[in-house]
């Protein structure tokens, strides 16, 4: 995934559970099917879990999104689970037979509060318990699990749906809106990660034609934990002084790869190949990157970068 690789130290442990939380809308189920989509173009098994809409549906969305996985079904099974009176056990033994059944790697969960609807009245009050097991008996076969969760509540006052069961989990990434400028940006951060360092800002994230794109930091505010952050205002000079923040984004992320083709720049940050020939024109021009002859050159940061 664009971005998120890089900041999470490397990406996501193999057989680890990590928890992704944001409020309607913020874009955790195409997060998931980029995961999903990353392991069929790996050649692994992998196994979706919903509770919210049909696999036909679920499909669908994840090809509005660029991420087609028809066609991939040898090696990918959509399980479709009903509100119904379910068992945590009758849950269990279907997740665990079709990862058998495929050898699969990663197990999507979409999304966790649909999984809590689902069980039986008497399973919900232990819904912890029964979390606890399903994932255990996930993760001692060595399988990654990528679960969804929905924040509700409003700013300051968020708290996450399963927010007692967030123990279970080896990583957490967390979505939120926030106001800037009268208009809703979307960020996210890295709540915990067991056994990998991590970045610990608020880093801006778009949900592109091609999937979910994370860029750099929200700089020069405060209070962005609130939900209406407010800028900051410096004596000092800007980092980035002259920029756009999609420019300043793209020269985050040459700074992360340490140099990068064209190709890769636009596959990174999701700009159309005419919008990324400007901004990488405005960063050789204005001094903070330059690029090597020839058709595939590199683009690198200069050296007085942030002087």
């Amino acid at each position: 995934m664009p971005g998120l690789d890089e900041v999470m130290g490397g990406g996501i442990p193999a057989g680890d559970a990590v928890m992704l939380a944001g409020p309607a809308g913020s874009g955790k189920t195409t997060f998931a099917t980029q995961f999903v989509a990353e392991g069929l173009r790996q050649n692994e098994g992998v196994v979706i879990v919903v509770f919210e809409e049909y696999p036909e549906e679920y499909l669908a969305r994840a090809k509005a999104r660029n991420q087609d996985m028809n066609g991939k079904h040898d090696n990918l099974q959509i399980i479709y689970l009903r509100p119904l009176d379910l068992s945590v056990d009758e849950t269990l033994a279907e997740i665990l037979e079709a990862v058998e059944k495929l050898g699969a790697s990663r197990v999507v969960i979409d999304s966790l509060s649909g999984f809590e609807v689902a069980l039986a009245p008497a399973f919900r009050e232990d819904f912890r318990e029964s979390l606890y097991r399903l994932v255990g008996a996930l993760t001692a076969t060595g399988v990654t699990i990528f679960m969804t969760a929905e924040i509700v509540g409003s700013y300051p006052d968020v708290h996450f749906t399963t927010e007692k069961v967030s123990f279970i989990t080896d990583d957490i990434i967390v979505q939120r809106f926030v106001e800037v400028d009268g208009g809703l940006r979307t960020v996210l951060s890295i709540y915990k990660m067991r056994g990998s360092e991590h970045n610990h800002e608020f880093l801006t994230y778009d949900i592109t034609a091609n999937g979910a794109v994370v860029g750099g930091p929200l700089r020069n505010y405060k209070g962005i934990i609130t939900g209406v952050p407010e800028l900051e205002l410096r004596l000092t000079r800007p980092s980035y002084d002259g920029l756009t923040d999609r420019e300043a984004t793209l020269l985050d992320t040459i700074v992360r790869l340490g140099g990068a083709s064209r190709d890769l720049l636009g596959e990174r940050v999701g700009l159309p190949p005419s919008e990324l020939k400007q901004a990488l024109e405005r960063l050789e021009e204005l001094g903070y990157a330059t690029v090597t002859p020839g058709a595939g050159g590199t683009f690198r940061a200069v050296a007085q970068l942030g002087g």
